[in-house]
């Protein structure tokens, strides 16, 4: 279990989808943002941030899983007698971490750039709530690539869940004025809960903290349940 995790680790390091979409486009934004809207670039920040995890941690492992399947590397585990709950638990893991490193870059990276004044709270408060976020939405990511058969599919498969999740929270407008039905939407949106959980963590608002980190508790063990019933080995 322990190999498999670094193995997992070291590879997704490497990879190009992370590289693009969770580090160079977040950078873009936040100085895309302090040079055309200076007085308002850090109220995006953990929208930025949010945005940079899930994206890693649901449409690049998306991928990942994909690609592993149709290259057979699941139909492995059929010759170990690792279970398959351990795997998934094991490269789930290396990829969560993979987020929590992101995340940090990001931030770091926005302070520097909107010379930001945080304490270290906000770390500590932060991490466990993208910690079991990542994992929700790394499990989500094997039950995309499981119906699918290839990257196009994948690719408009996860951008019908993406979209409505990003635009149905306050990650970069609010939700005030917002349909009634839109309103609905964010309130179960695990997404909104992840964010929601993250701007806690920068005003240190532990009650709404605590209310995101339970919710999202939920969401993982209810995304843990569906990736281990609808995992598939390979596309036969």
């Amino acid at each position: 279990m322990k190999a498999v995790f670094v193995l997992n680790l070291k590879s997704s390091i490497k990879d190009m989808y992370l590289l693009f979409w969770s580090i160079l486009m977040p950078f873009a934004a936040i100085i895309a943002l302090r040079l055309f809207v200076p007085n308002y670039a850090a109220n995006y920040v953990e929208g930025i941030i949010a945005m940079s995890v899930f994206f890693y941690s649901f449409m690049t492992t998306a991928f990942i899983a994909l690609s592993q399947r149709k290259r057979g590397v699941y139909n492995l585990l059929h010759a170990t007698p690792m279970p398959l709950w351990k795997y998934i638990i094991s490269i789930s893991s290396s990829w969560a971490i993979v987020a929590i490193i992101l995340s940090y870059i990001v931030l770091l990276f926005s302070i520097v750039i909107n010379r930001l004044d945080v304490s270290f709270n906000i770390f500590l408060y932060m991490t466990p709530i993208i910690l079991i976020a990542s994992l929700g939405f790394v499990f989500l990511s094997f039950l995309i690539s499981s119906l699918v058969k290839n990257e196009g599919h994948l690719s408009m498969t996860a951008n019908v869940l993406m979209i409505p999740m990003l635009l149905c929270s306050n990650a970069f407008f609010t939700m005030e004025k917002a349909p009634s039905f839109i309103k609905y939407i964010s309130l179960i949106n695990p997404f909104e809960w992840f964010l929601n959980g993250i701007k806690a963590a920068f005003i240190n608002n532990f009650s709404t903290w605590g209310e995101s980190l339970l919710l999202l508790i939920g969401c993982l063990a209810l995304t843990l349940i569906i990736s281990l019933k609808t995992f598939k080995y390979s596309d036969q």
